[in-house]
């Protein structure tokens, strides 16, 4: 019994000496055994702290240097994350770090030239911080007066720098906005560099208010290797885009009022992983074809407007002025986006039978029309969303179509003009009217009618979400 109760005792005093071995040592007392005990940050290693200055404002990770000696060369050396507002803060930060890779750089500038020379020079995008940049945005006004010149084609446009095409090798997200439309001119060395360098890495490119040819922006576009998300918005120079990615998932595509140089036509010819297409409501209702050839995937599909005709659908086929041929690719929208008449009834039953997969469906609703022809079956569609109502016949009419016939409608969203929106009873009257039209298979169906926000938020603009691949549905409200 004794050797039982010595050993027991000898397996304790191990265990208890091996969990003291594991605990750190105790800290000192008073204020310094404090702040050793709060000072965990120090421990880590130097890389990672350059993680996570890099990841701070430039002017917040500058501001480390003065924690402590320690930190003194790690702002210098950590890849740079620069939000400039002008060129003078860029150049002034630009030339007291010295370290790379850059990981992002996004400048915003206003300009007053009125010579046609860049914007910015290509010395400007040389300082060794910049080196391996990840992400570039550069975003241009112009002063009021050169504004207005360019618009009355008095001056010419400014040139992009050459000098980006030196991260071509490494960039991930390149964005250049220029928000005088067409003030920003890719010139035509441009398409010399792209047949060369190439982009290997780039996934996420933004051109917007840009003049760009045709030979040009193809150029570009045949070297982006991974490019995974694309938006071209309001630009010059090109009236065709032929999109061929073997990687593309998200595009989005919208042009300008103006009729120079205007996008005509969006042809699809090749992206097997293409997802979603996405326009703005103006663009589809000047008629904007869209001909998807071979987009196995495309889920996503709008705005479309009633403007639109058979040719845009691709490799449909027709005969008499009827639908006998269906591709695969059209049976994949599950989310249609239309900007219809409100009468026009025969337009969304046209847009229904060529895509009979769609569970749901946003509609943005204007003007008068013809009247509506034979139905259509609508054995997919569970959500129904509309904006802009105003309670005109027409539009009670389009719902009326489709609580009579959606079978499987679960849920029906309005967002009502606010200009009619004259009392506070108005919102529950047009709730009750819609509730009457309703039939029996509809009475399941959840109605929800509120007025348009008073400034809608950037959210409420599809366009806003090309970029977003996480997103099911751009047009949801």
């Amino acid at each position: 019994m004794d050797a039982v109760i010595t050993r027991s005792k000898r397996q304790r005093l191990e265990e208890e000496s091996r969990r003291q071995q594991q605990r750190p040592p105790p800290a000192p007392r008073g204020e310094e055994g404090d702040a050793q005990r709060l000072d965990l940050i120090r421990r880590l290693p130097d890389d990672v702290l350059g993680a996570v200055i890099t990841l701070l404002p430039a002017t917040d990770g500058a501001r480390t240097q003065i924690l402590s000696r320690r930190w003194r060369p790690l702002w210098r050396s950590a890849p740079l994350n620069l939000e400039a507002k002008n060129l003078a803060a860029a150049q002034a930060i630009l030339g007291s770090h010295h370290g790379g890779p850059g990981r992002r750089f996004s400048l915003t500038c206003c300009s007053d030239r009125t010579d046609g020379y860049p914007v910015i020079n290509d010395d400007m995008l040389r300082p060794p911080g910049l080196d391996g940049l990840q992400e570039f945005c550069l975003r241009l006004h112009f002063s009021f007066p050169i504004a207005v010149a360019l618009k009355n084609g008095r001056r010419n446009p400014a040139t992009a720098p050459l000098s980006v095409f030196r991260f071509s090798a490494t960039l991930r997200v390149l964005t250049i906005i220029c928000f005088d439309h067409g003030g920003l001119e890719f010139p035509a060395e441009s398409a010399a560099a792209c047949g060369t360098l190439g982009f290997p890495r780039l996934e996420q490119l933004t051109l917007s208010g840009v003049s760009i040819s045709e030979c040009t922006l193809h150029g570009i576009l045949s070297r982006c290797l991974v490019l995974q998300s694309l938006l071209l918005q309001d630009n010059l120079g090109y009236r065709r885009l032929r999109i061929s990615s073997s990687t593309l998932r998200s595009l989005g595509v919208s042009d300008l009022l103006s009729r120079e140089r205007m996008l005509e036509e969006v042809i699809i010819e090749d992206a097997p992983l293409l997802a979603s297409i996405i326009t703005d409501g103006l663009t589809c209702v000047r008629g904007l074809k869209i001909r998807v050839i071979q987009a196995p995937k495309l889920k996503v599909l709008g705005y479309l407007g009633d403007r639109v005709n058979e040719p845009m659908l691709g490799s449909m086929i027709f005969k008499n002025m009827k639908l006998v041929s269906l591709p695969q690719a059209m049976r994949t929208v599950k989310i249609l986006a239309l900007k219809v008449a409100s009468d026009n009834l025969d337009a969304v039953i046209d847009f229904l039978t060529w895509f009979p997969c769609v569970a749901k469906l946003h509609m943005d609703v204007w003007g008068k029309s013809n009247n509506a022809r034979d139905l259509v079956s609508l054995e997919h569609l569970k959500t129904l969303e509309l904006i802009s109502y105003r309670a005109c016949t027409s539009e009670v009419g389009l719902i009326r179509f489709f609580l009579s016939n959606a079978r499987v409608l679960e849920s029906l969203k309005v967002l009502a003009d606010r200009r009619v929106v004259c009392d506070v009873d108005w919102i529950p009257r047009q709730h009750k009217r819609l509730r009457r039209i309703g039939t029996a298979a509809s009475q399941g169906v959840k109605i929800c009618l509120e007025p348009e926000p008073i400034h809608q938020p950037s959210s409420y603009e599809p366009m806003n979400h090309v970029h977003n691949l996480a997103l099911d549905d751009p047009f949801g409200i």
